[in-house]
């Protein structure tokens, strides 16, 4: 008898839905538990005692023993589903205490995740991702993080070439004109460097491309494609800008970058992520950073690559018994 898979998402969450439709055709047990119906419209039920320790998820009329789950697609982990009309105060006690609550299952459900919120967390920072990438031997652009204007002035005067600034999260889904994009460094922002005093930002080295490398990870499989990021002018610093426009292709990564990104994965504790690389005139390939929880329906729509199944062959083995 097969264990269930849990996907741990939301109600409008695409890439959700085509890992739903192909655990149900792989006759994979599966429930959708979203973050977005908890507290109101989801439950979680403890139940301890010094003979027992039980927990239950339940949701649309269904209820899950945790002990029967075998793996889970985690997409965020943090609940949302609260009611309209409470103060200030009482929601921030209400998301406490379900936070609280959610966070037992990192502990007591010791499954496969994909991934794990820990891991997830620790992976999601661009420091931790320089240091181990340079740890396995990955080339990575100089780099200064920081929110000390002075240290970035330093920076802007030893590399003299042209430096990008970056932010820390990005998002494909926000509002026309809310994104920020990386891009050059240029006099004006030179002399608004002390804004950075309340939100550290990302400087480095820009980096010449001949093109670009999108490689998701699942499990022991890599999923590479080029990203012709230098076709297109609006594209050249940042593909982000026009993301679907771009044409891509799948590639084969070199056997040293590969092995390389198998053991920053390891040193994470990732079963799932999303690189990206540049590669340079020379063919160097400069790792830039890695999206634990990146999306990827993109990717595989315009290269074929059958990155949802490699998912679903990794979630569902994890639930035979």
């Amino acid at each position: 008898m097969s264990k269930t898979c849990v996907l741990i998402t939301e109600r409008f969450e695409p890439t959700a839905d085509c890992l739903l439709a192909e655990l149900r055709r792989r006759n994979v047990p599966c429930l959708r538990w979203n973050l977005d119906q908890f507290p109101v419209n989801a439950v979680l039920t403890y139940r301890a005692s010094n003979d027992h320790f039980g927990a239950e998820m339940s949701i649309d009329g269904r209820t899950l023993d945790v002990a029967s789950i075998g793996s889970v697609w985690c997409r965020g982990f943090r609940p949302s589903g609260f009611p309209d009309g409470l103060d200030d105060e009482d929601l921030k006690f209400a998301q406490e205490e379900s936070q609280r609550a959610l966070e037992a299952l990192m502990t007591i459900m010791g499954v496969l995740w994909m991934n794990h919120p820990h891991c997830h967390a620790r992976a999601n920072s661009k420091a931790a991702q320089l240091y181990v990438a340079r740890q396995v031997g990955l080339e990575i652009p100089p780099t200064v993080i920081t929110n000390d204007a002075n240290e970035v002035r330093r920076f802007l005067t030893r590399w003299k070439d042209s430096i990008v600034y970056k932010a820390h999260s990005q998002s494909l889904n926000l509002e026309p004109g809310k994104a920020l994009y990386t891009g050059i460094v240029t006099e004006n922002e030179i002399k608004n460097l002390d804004l950075i005093r309340t939100s550290p930002g990302i400087f480095q080295q820009y980096v010449k491309k001949a093109y670009e490398v999108r490689a998701t990870v699942v499990g022991s499989r890599i999923f590479a494609a080029k990203i012709d990021s230098q076709a297109n002018p609006e594209t050249e610093i940042d593909w982000r800008r026009r993301p679907f426009d771009i044409e891509e292709q799948s590639i084969e990564l070199p056997a040293d970058v590969a092995a390389k990104i198998h053991a920053f994965m390891q040193i994470f504790g990732l079963h799932f992520g999303a690189f990206d690389f540049i590669v340079t005139p020379d063919g160097r390939h400069v790792f830039l950073e890695i999206n634990p929880a990146g999306q990827y329906l993109w990717v595989e729509a315009q290269t074929k690559l059958p990155i949802t199944a490699a998912l679903v062959d990794v979630l569902s083995e994890a639930c035979r018994t």
